[in-house]
Order: structure tokens, then sequence, then C-alpha cells
């Protein structure tokens, strides 16, 4: 079965957590080799991978180091954990009961059953940081309201040459507010720099450098980088490693802004920067930080690193620049290689799906026959040359095609000369299953009526995995991707196939388009021969999917044989349970008999 959405969640946050500690490593050792402006720019791109778990993907064929951890789990055989559980595929001769059932039941990881419990804390803990969000978010909508403009026309001519020396024309609201202690930077679309009411303290030089500071900070458009940070903080509010990057990416944009700061001043005023930093360090403790905003001073830590740099703060040269665009490169290239390996959906890959390409399509509506149960039915008329399908969208998906791949393992079986029609008897090695028909020596027949899959999963070990995908290629059989386990790719592994694919898979094996030996096709297709009724034949094969006891998936697929036409026909179901092959036999058996084609014997 595919893999939960937490499970690849899981494995996302762990390579997240791996590229992070990468990334923080190689900045930490070439701090000193890359301007501080590239240290933040590598920050936001690097942030941007925290988007790519949430998209699809899957219509790139790309290998990633996610196939490789699935792949690795792949090569451990499943079959541990698959047992006979006592229902499902069954294939019988003429007046035998084959809608029996017998089944592979597959154990279900916990993990399946834990997600409920997963999604229930992540999401209570999304709206914890969510709240804490909205009420920071209040907070700034009630200094706004109570905004003071200001009227001080030395500080007004203050502003706007300061914008005017940095070049930066976009409307700024400047303003008062006794709801702060330090000056702080918010808004998107419409900025507002806002100052304490008392400013009384401040000289017209510290003025400046808060001014040039928050200006800096509109300019760069650094509120837009605070929101995308929340939102980060939001979705992985549980990785302690994306908490700590995005404090440290805080710290860089301040001091990224302080150095931009600097540029614009005398060396003189340099101190001086760095001494209103201080000031407002200690005025900020008192107060709780707006999530969403920026402010000039934050946490002790985060003053010391920006008044060492300050002080270290030296006119970067152009050998400096020329290193920093040539790393910043280089973790643009780790960061885009990296993007395929951490796409949740494109690991999921759920839905994989074959385009409907036929216009020779009747369309009906068979939901009747199927209760509430998801299903798809595909039916082809060879008179006609015509398609009547129920369920466009289910019968175009692909799914495991179970036991119904048995009709081209025998086939292949009998092609590569491992068995025959008349030697095709098998040794049973005393294994113990549920039901006594699996309990002894099998051929080609017995195998198929009772659907013993250690007889055809011996078949396959006996092809070989590289002679079963050249098969698969060689009739395009689904999606024939044999990547998953040998004993079991047909059934919880990597083979997937439409019902609209089933059809056309037995029209060509029917007529032998596939160019095999005709008395190999005919010995297949003795083997798949269900009951006769009123001179009419019935052949096919149905699977079921088996988990923790309860058939959730089943197959019934086949064709019928009048006396002037032949109808090939493939019906799929799902559900919680009763949903295995003996299930979609009985109504399809229903739906061939409203349609004329078929009046089974039961």
């Amino acid at each position: 079965m595919s893999s939960s959405f937490f499970t690849f969640f899981l494995i996302s946050n762990i390579t997240l957590s791996l590229i992070y500690c990468m990334i923080l490593l190689i900045k930490k050792l070439l701090k000193i080799q890359i301007t501080v402006n590239t240290q933040y720019y590598i920050s936001v791109i690097s942030l941007l991978l925290l988007i790519v778990p949430f998209i699809p993907f899957h219509f790139l064929k790309t290998n990633s180091f996610f196939d490789w951890m699935i792949n690795l789990g792949a090569s451990n055989p499943k079959l541990a954990n698959i047992h006979s559980a006592g229902k499902t595929s069954t294939t019988s001769v003429q007046n035998a009961n084959w809608l029996q059932d017998f089944s592979l039941s597959i154990e279900q990881s916990p993990f399946r059953m834990m997600d409920s419990i997963f999604f229930i804390v992540w999401i209570s803990g999304m709206i914890f940081i969510l709240l804490a969000t909205l009420y920071s978010n209040l907070r700034i909508y009630k200094i706004r309201k109570n905004l003071q403009v200001i009227e001080n026309k030395k500080l007004s001519t203050l502003f706007y040459t300061c914008k005017k020396d940095i070049h930066f024309n976009k409307k700024v609201v400047l303003g008062y507010s006794s709801l702060i202690k330090s000056p702080i930077t918010f808004g998107v679309i419409t900025p507002y720099i806002v100052i304490p009411k008392d400013i009384s303290m401040l000289s017209t030089e510290e003025m400046k450098c808060i001014l040039l500071h928050e200006l800096y900070h509109c300019k760069r458009r650094d509120m837009l980088v605070n929101y995308f940070m929340c939102l980060a903080r939001t979705v992985y509010w549980f990785n302690p490693l994306v908490w700590y990057f995005l404090n440290e990416m805080k710290t860089e944009m301040e001091i990224s802004c302080d150095y931009a700061v600097l540029r614009s001043l005398d060396d003189e005023s340099h101190l001086k920067y760095g001494e209103v930093i201080l000031k407002f360090a200690s005025l900020s403790k008192r107060t709780s930080s707006l999530l969403v905003a920026s402010e000039i001073s934050r946490s002790y830590k985060q003053v010391k690193r920006r008044i060492v740099k300050i002080s270290d703060f030296r006119v970067e040269s152009n050998m400096l620049k020329m290193k920093s665009a040539l790393v910043f490169i280089f973790f643009l290239a780790i960061i885009l290689m990296s993007i395929p390996s951490l796409s949740v959906l494109a690991l999921s890959k759920e839905k994989e799906t074959h385009p409907l390409s036929y216009t020779n399509v009747v369309y009906k509506d068979y939901s009747r026959f199927f209760d509430k149960l998801t299903a798809s039915a595909v039916i082809y008329d060879t008179k006609m040359k015509q398609y009547t399908i129920y369920n466009k969208e289910e019968s175009t998906t692909r799914f495991h095609p179970t036991s119904t791949y048995k009709i081209f393992s025998a086939l292949f079986a009998l092609d590569s000369g491992i068995i025959s029609r008349d030697n095709s008897q098998m040794t049973w090695d005393g294994s113990l299953y549920p039901y006594e028909e699996w309990n002894k020596d099998q051929d080609l027949f017995s195998a198929m009526e009772s659907s013993s899959s250690w007889y055809f999963q011996k078949l396959d070990h006996q092809i070989g995995k590289r002679k079963l995908q050249n098969y698969f290629e060689q009739i395009h059989y689904g999606n024939r991707d044999l990547s998953g386990d040998l004993s079991n790719y047909w059934l919880d592994g990597s083979l997937k196939i439409s019902p609209v694919e089933q059809v056309d898979m037995l029209k060509k094996f029917y007529d032998n388009e596939f160019s095999f030996e005709p008395s190999n096709i005919q010995t297949v297709k003795d083997s798949l021969l269900l009951e006769e009724s009123n001179g009419n034949l019935l052949s096919g094969k149905t699977g079921t999917t088996a988990v923790n006891g309860e058939n959730i998936s089943g197959w019934f697929v086949g064709y019928v044989e009048t006396s002037d036409n032949t109808f090939f026909f493939a019906f799929h179901i799902q559900g919680e349970k009763d949903s295995g092959g003996s299930n979609v036999a009985e109504m399809a058996l229903s739906i061939l008999e409203k349609e004329h084609i078929y009046q089974s014997v039961f």
C-alpha cells in the first residue's frame, strides 16, 4: 500500500533538517569568505525549501533521495508482513464455485492508524501558533489605529532627507505611538514606521540612524519575509531546526540591514549607530515581540552579534563580492537539486492515471449496482467496436493489479519454457496456508483456479526480474514499473494498471497481438475459463487487496464469448471492507446480465 502523507512528511522533515544542517555548517565555515548580504540571501532562498513538500511534482520522473530511501525499503522482502488471510482472488473451471475467495492480506503499518492522531496534533500546534500571530497582528492593529502622524517639521524634513539618501520613493507612513518602547516597521502594501511617543531622549543624529534602519527594511521588503517566516513557523512548529534556522535568518536580516545603514553613514557615525541599537535593546526586553514586525533591537544575543559586526564593519572588496556570488550560485544549485527529494505530494504518488484516448465511448451509470462503493466498469463490444464506461475518472486511474496479473505471469512462464501445458506442476514446499487448496502441489490450472500465490511467485522468481521487466515493457502493461520487490510488486508494490488498460490488455492477449506462441495463449485461455451458460463462455480472473483482514479493493477482469461476438470487461471497486474480488464479480455479473451480455448460472 502507498505510504501515508505523514510518513512522507516525516521523511521530508528529516531530509529538510539534513539540508539545513549542511547549509548552516557551510555558511559557518565560509562566513569570512562571503558578504553579510550573501549570508542573508542564502537564507532567503533556503526558506523556499519549506514550501517544496507541498508542491505536487509527481508529474516529474526524477530520481530523488526519497526514491533511494523507498527503494532501499523495497529491497527487503515484504512477504514477512504478508500472510494468507482467508479471502480473495479465485479462478475456477466450469461449474465450480469460482466466486469463492482466497486472498493475501497485508498487515498494515500502525503508522497509518496513527495518521488521525498526527493530524490532530499537527493542526493543534498550527492553531496555537496562528493564535499567537493573530494576537501580534491585533497589537499592530491597535498601534496603527492609535497612530499619530508626525507633524514635527524638523523630523519630517529629516525623514524625507533619509528617503532621498537611500533612493527610496515609495510612500511610507511615519508616526508616533505610546504603545511601543522601540521603533518598529510593519505593513507590506503600505509600510508604517512607528517610533515611541517620547523621543526627547534621542538626538537628531540618533533619529537619523533609526529612520535609515527602518527605511532600509521597507526598501528591501523585509516585512514580506517576516510574514513568510511566520508561515514557516506555523507549519513547522514541531521542527526545532527550522526554528533555529529562522532565528538565525532574522539576525542575518538585521545585520544585513545594519550594513546598508553603515554604508550610508560616515565613519564617525558608526559608533553612534551601535549606541542606538544598545539603547533600544534594554527597552525591547520590557515588551513581548511583534511576530510580523521588524524591530530595531530584540534579544541581547542578537544585539551582541550585531554590535560585533558593526565594530568590524569594512567596505566589502570586489574580490569578496565575487567570491560571494560564486558561493551563492553553489547554494542555489544545492537547493534546486534538493527540491525533488522534498515534495511530499510527489512521493505519495496518489491517483496515477492513464488518459483515455478513445472516442467510441458510451458512458452509463451503474452506480446502483455498486451501492456506495467507489467503482468503475469498462466493457468493450468487439462487434460494435465500442467501449461502455462507468466512472471515467476511476476507469482511467491505475491500481495495483493484484491477482489479475497472474494471467500474464502464466503466459510469460509458458513463453520462457519454465512450464508447459502438460508439465506445469510445482511441488508445495510445506508452508502452511489457511486454505487447503494451497497446501498441495499445483499445476497451472489448479493454481489459477485457487489463485495460489506461491505458485506464481515461484514462476516470477524463475523468470527473473530483468526478463519480467522486458515482458511487461513488450506488452505495455500499465505503468510497467517493477521497481518493487519481486514477490509482491503486483499486490503492494510498484506495478499499476487502469481498468481501461486491463480491457486493452485482454483484447490484445485474446487476439495474440503480442505474437506469443498461439498454443501458450490457448493454454492460458483454458485456465481462465470460469463457466458456460446458454452456449456462452465466461472467462476471467478476480483479484483482491486485503489489509488487516479486510478486503478494501477488488478486480474482476475477463471476457465473454458468444456465438457471434466477444465482450471484454474490467470491473474495479474500493471500500473499507467487503470490496474484494468475489464482491465485484457478483456486481459485474449483474451488469453483464442487465446488458444482455451474459446470464450466469449462479
